[in-house]
């Protein structure tokens, strides 16, 4: 991907409203799902799908309240905001990051866009995608 579409792309979420971001990531998970209830050997994808939403959220080492309301809002969690910000700092590590890029390496093509996607809601709900962010981004697709 060329960076000047790129850099555009990154702009369009952080400018995309709080219920948009919601609705896209509503339909992304809708799409990831199946696959990730497939591939997961338990048949249950959201073993799966956490590590995504967890690293996008600790990637810029910071979750904030309305990041929490976000993702409890997705996935309907009855965790607390503490509860929750423990969870995800468990995933504030270059080992998860390395992790969750190989898992995204190996799924099919059609499921990359949707993930991706999935993962720009979390990052750019708060109005802004910091170097962290986009550093982590950038390596789900080099």
């Amino acid at each position: 991907m060329a960076l000047e579409k790129y850099n555009q792309l990154l702009k369009d979420y952080v400018n995309t409203s709080y219920n948009d971001l919601l609705r896209i990531a509503e339909n992304s998970m809708l799409k990831i799902m199946p696959a990730f209830n497939n591939i997961a050997k338990d048949g249950n994808g959201a073993s799966l799908i956490l590590p995504f939403i967890c690293t996008a959220l600790a990637s810029d080492g910071k979750f904030s309240e309305l990041e929490y309301r976000f993702v409890k809002q997705l996935i309907n969690s009855n965790l607390s905001y503490d509860e929750f910000k423990n969870v995800v700092q468990q995933y504030y590590s270059a080992e998860w990051i390395d992790a969750v890029d190989k898992l995204y390496d190996v799924l099919p093509t059609n499921l990359k866009g949707d993930l991706l996607s999935f993962c720009l809601c979390f990052v750019a709900v708060d109005e802004t995608i910091t170097r962290e962010e986009n550093a982590f981004i950038a390596k789900l697709l080099v």
